[in-house]
């Protein structure tokens, strides 16, 4: 399962770095730039192929790719001063390959004395070299390749195949292509996941389907039955009965409906109640639902990883500030989170006889509420009947990218609000990403496609976001370009570059190592 699940998040995020990387590329060949190399994943190469001037690979480490563009660095020439080299030439006397490993065969070997492989507005290129003591230039053919070994080579990058060479729009087109094609990944695979998404009819209150041993399944209710009257609250339609649940304070709910035309009701019917912000739920993953004792049934998220709460245990008190609250049941839970919401809180606990106390912070409820969730969730297992409808379906893949933008904005946004209850923390890298899609997968080949599409946009903002090293701070450094009529200086912006880079490498770092904890703690 282990490995079926590793190769789901190599798929997945081998498309979105495909698709990205495939941006970048396309643009800059359609705008004459020469790509050295086309990478998917990181590290050793596991598999190369050139074709024409391209190299392409796919590396050891399936996380990021890259593009090698010509003009990116702040010198492309592979040659110095003073180094020896072998230099292969036609019978015009023009070089048209720079030999740099001195073990393969050349025409003649010398030493630098001066060069330009770059010709800037179509000056010649050349190699001065001294050979047996006499100095010669040579001209050099704008498609000279250095040979690095006896099947490695590598063009050289005269001005007018170089990326600084070319005009602001087609600069601007290269790097904003990346994010852009991560955009249309996601708009196609959200039409995908459309065509299986039927319209919830909202204005009837009967149940579509009733899931497997929740609530609603454990008191005899099947499909076609209709729900009409939760407490003491007459149920019309879908609406009323959404309403209804989300205002409950207690684990526990009075249910009438009408099954095969006969009026039932059910005093007592167990409500699974899942406390978001806390990372806590009454039911068990064998769908047990506590509701009179206060046994936590699942915990998740910050519960289980900061605070280490499990499955089992028994909350006697919740403290926060200087107010201390005494739990018997899960109905005291409920009023508890009703109205305190954010901030840290102190949770005694029993486990096996023994009391515990535990100190962690709440995502608040307008955090959770801006991320499109709620705070405290409340589920019998019933469905509304849908039906498909092409109008839903059309619309679907543009609602869905909007509000999966919105929710990576809002994220964004609440990292910088630390009374939130959001930080740098609950940021996910590359092992977060793995054990969201081995849940994901687990609900199907459509869920999958669906998140696969939410991943994408995220990968395509946080690569828009205004900061060195991504392809947010070189759009940044372009309009500044624009503004001033003259580019940055290239060493200044590759200093800058590279020390967000490494910034960046040290946050990689820190994600990564929560992860893992988060991984370890389950």
């Amino acid at each position: 399962m282990v490995i079926l699940n590793l190769l789901i998040f190599i798929l997945v995020l081998g498309i979105i770095i495909l698709i990205h990387e495939f941006g970048h590329f396309y643009f800059a060949k359609k705008a004459g730039i020469l790509c050295h190399e086309f990478s998917i994943g990181m590290g050793p190469a596991v598999w190369q192929k050139r074709k024409g001037e391209t190299i392409y690979s796919i590396r050891s480490i399936p996380i990021g790719g890259y593009v090698s563009m010509a003009g990116e660095a702040i010198n492309d020439a592979l040659i110095k001063i003073d180094q020896v080299v072998g230099i292969n030439v036609n019978e015009q006397g023009q070089i048209y390959e720079i030999v740099l490993n001195q073990e393969l065969p050349s025409d003649f070997v010398g030493v630098i004395k001066r060069y330009d492989l770059y010709g800037r507005d179509f000056d010649p290129l050349y190699i001065e070299i001294e050979i047996d003591g006499v100095v010669k230039n040579y001209p050099v053919l704008r498609d000279t390749v250095y040979r690095l070994s006896e099947k490695k080579e590598m063009w050289i990058t005269p001005s007018e195949k170089s990326f600084e060479s070319k005009t602001l729009w087609q600069r601007f087109l290269v790097i904003f292509a990346g994010p852009l094609m991560n955009f249309i990944l996601a708009l196609f695979l959200f039409v995908i996941v459309g065509f299986f998404a039927l319209k919830p009819n909202l204005e009837s209150n009967v149940i579509g389907s009733v899931a497997e041993n929740l609530p609603a399944y454990t008191v005899g209710m099947v499909d076609g039955d209709q729900i009409t009257k939760i407490n003491d609250t007459v149920i019309n339609n879908w609406n009323d009965l959404s309403a209804v649940m989300s205002g409950l304070d207690s684990a526990t709910i009075s249910l009438t409906y009408i099954h095969n035309g006969v009026s039932q009701t059910i005093n007592t019917v167990d409500v699974s109640v899942a406390i978001q912000m806390a990372g806590i739920a009454n039911i068990t993953e064998n769908h047990v639902v506590y509701s009179d004792q206060a046994i936590i049934g699942q915990s998740y998220g910050r519960a289980k990883s900061d605070a280490g709460l499990l499955a089992g245990d028994l909350i006697t008190q919740i403290k926060i500030g200087s107010m201390t609250y005494t739990i018997n049941n899960w109905d005291d839970i409920i009023a508890f989170f009703k109205t305190n919401t954010r901030g840290d809180i102190t949770v005694t606990y029993e486990r096996s006889g023994v009391s515990h106390d535990v100190t962690y912070s709440l995502i608040s409820d307008t955090a959770l509420a801006q991320l499109g969730y709620q705070a405290i969730v409340y589920q019998i297992g019933v469905s509304p009947d849908a039906n498909f409808n092409w109008g839903y379906t059309l619309a679907y893949p543009f609602k869905t990218f909007y509000g999966d933008m919105m929710q990576v904005f809002h994220t964004i946004g609440l990292l910088f609000n630390k009374a939130e209850g959001v930080g740098i923390g609950d940021l996910s890298g590359p092992v977060g990403i793995y054990s969201l899609v081995s849940d994901t997968a687990k609900l199907g080949l459509v869920a999958l496609i669906g998140f696969t599409g939410f991943l994408s946009i995220n990968i395509g903002l946080l690569n828009l976001l205004p900061i060195p090293a991504l392809d947010g701070g070189r759009l940044i450094f372009l309009g500044i370009e624009a503004v001033t009529r003259k580019p940055l200086n290239r060493r200044f912006e590759n200093t800058v570059n590279n020390i967000m880079f490494f910034l960046l490498l040290g946050l990689f770092v820190y994600v990564t190592y929560n992860d893992i904890i988060r991984l370890i703690k389950g």
